[in-house]
């Protein structure tokens, strides 16, 4: 790897972006796909809570070790924190979805898009100085 390469990708903020893409990613898909599989039969809150909880045990690992190279606490208590700043975007997507959903008239597959569009930067800063601080 190029010293450039190297340098770019030894930044956390970098790290930081490329995991949180494909966390995103994650996100969609697994929304996506439980809304298709269970469409009509759960609300699309239900499973914006199911799909939040499933991301962040997915994703958690890459956040630990990949992005902030923490290892100093246990397993489950990193996972505490960094589930209760997942928590942060659970809340904001179960007040945005309704509103986005209910009063705007977007497709949910739509307004899914736009609260995983919005929460980035407040899960940085959160995860960045209290996570993994």
């Amino acid at each position: 790897m190029s010293e450039l390469g190297a340098k770019v990708i030894g930044d956390h903020r970098v790290r930081y972006l490329i995991v949180g893409a494909g966390t995103n990613v994650l996100y969609f898909c697994l929304f996506w796909l439980g809304w298709h599989l269970l469409e009509g039969t759960v609300s699309y809150l239900v499973l914006t809570a199911a799909t939040n909880l499933s991301t962040a045990l997915i994703v958690y690992p890459f956040y630990r070790t990949f992005v902030f190279g923490r290892s100093d606490q246990t397993w489950l208590r990193g996972f505490w924190k960094f589930y209760t700043v997942y928590l942060v975007g659970l809340v904001t997507s179960l007040l945005g979805m309704p509103f986005l959903v209910e009063v705007v008239g977007a497709p949910v597959l739509l307004a899914t898009v736009i609260m995983l569009a919005i929460q980035p930067v407040v899960s940085y800063l959160l995860h960045r100085f209290w996570t993994f601080a």
